[in-house]
């Protein structure tokens, strides 16, 4: 029988070669911050012990989140109605359940930080901003041929000054200074996002805009909302542009350390706290580099 399909030819296809998803901040961010912690975390999967920081950014977007939807009448509440301390008390409570089932726990004095911001924020921008927010935890995405871009934009906001729309990010940080390398990491996203959207939507935002939420920590609390909590970046084309070219230079970087599985030390020092909270931190020649010493403890 096999001699009937002798002259059986089939097209051979090579299989369509597969394309990474790279996110704005937990890829070209992170590894801009520091290379060799990507490659550990990101890239090998190992399991950081401490994750008190992505404790505080993910309860901050997530409490917030819920706060909206609050506003929104989706939670069981008349719709317009601002959600109360007690309000913002269980949704932290939620939050907190979730990532405790995923072992991502915060020290106490982390915890009340972020509970208390989150409450200065409700009550003091929840009046202003809340009846402005088009939509919470957009997600865009753009196929740039060897990748896929993508990223959260956490709040679209109408603009006061028509039917534009805003672009707005939440960060569990004070505002860097202008020389801190994150403050260029933060107007980075920020452009990244701006084209995002506009792919999306056909149309440019009229702003991008920076929340600092740990401008609002302190004893008195703050009855105005604080000179250095916002942060907005200035969206320029060219800018804009050059911005998308950094990200498909440093996809090129992440895929050759991929091919080599090899991860250079950081050129910059990372933001100390990053130090202070890495796994790696006391054989990291890096770290040492950058003058920062870690004793090893011991029992």
């Amino acid at each position: 029988m096999w001699q009937n399909f002798q002259s059986l030819q089939v097209a051979h296809n090579p299989p369509a070669q597969g394309r990474r998803r790279y996110s704005v901040t937990a890829d070209i961010l992170a590894y801009q911050q520091c290379s060799i912690q990507y490659g550990a975390f990101a890239a090998r999967r190992y399991e950081p012990a401490l994750v008190v920081q992505l404790f505080y950014g993910t309860v901050i977007h997530q409490v917030l989140d819920r706060a909206h939807a609050h506003y929104r009448g989706e939670l069981g509440v008349p719709q317009g109605t601002l959600p109360t301390d007690a309000d913002i008390d269980n949704y932290f409570t939620e939050v907190e359940n979730a990532l405790k089932s995923r072992r991502i726990r915060a020290v106490p004095s982390v915890k009340d930080q972020a509970k208390t911001i989150l409450k200065r924020f409700n009550s003091l921008e929840g009046p202003i901003l809340y009846p402005r927010i088009i939509d919470t935890e957009c997600r865009l995405q753009a196929d740039q041929g060897q990748f896929i871009l993508h990223g959260n934009v956490d709040v679209l906001v109408a603009s006061n000054t028509g039917g534009a729309v805003e672009i707005w990010d939440y960060k569990g940080a004070y505002k860097p200074s202008l020389g801190d390398p994150d403050y260029q990491r933060y107007v980075f996203q920020m452009q990244v996002y701006s084209d995002l959207y506009r792919q999306k939507a056909g149309t440019a935002p009229a702003k991008a805009i920076l929340y600092f939420l740990n401008e609002l920590s302190g004893s008195p609390a703050p009855t105005t909302r604080p000179v250095n909590a916002l942060l907005e970046v200035t969206l320029d084309p060219a800018a804009v542009q050059q911005a998308l070219q950094s990200f498909g230079q440093t996809v090129q970087q992440i895929e050759g350390c991929r091919l080599t599985r090899t991860w250079p030390n950081p050129t910059v020092a990372p933001a100390l706290t990053t130090c202070n909270a890495c796994d790696l931190r006391w054989t990291c020649a890096a770290a040492a580099g950058f003058s920062r010493q870690y004793p090893m403890l011991y029992p």
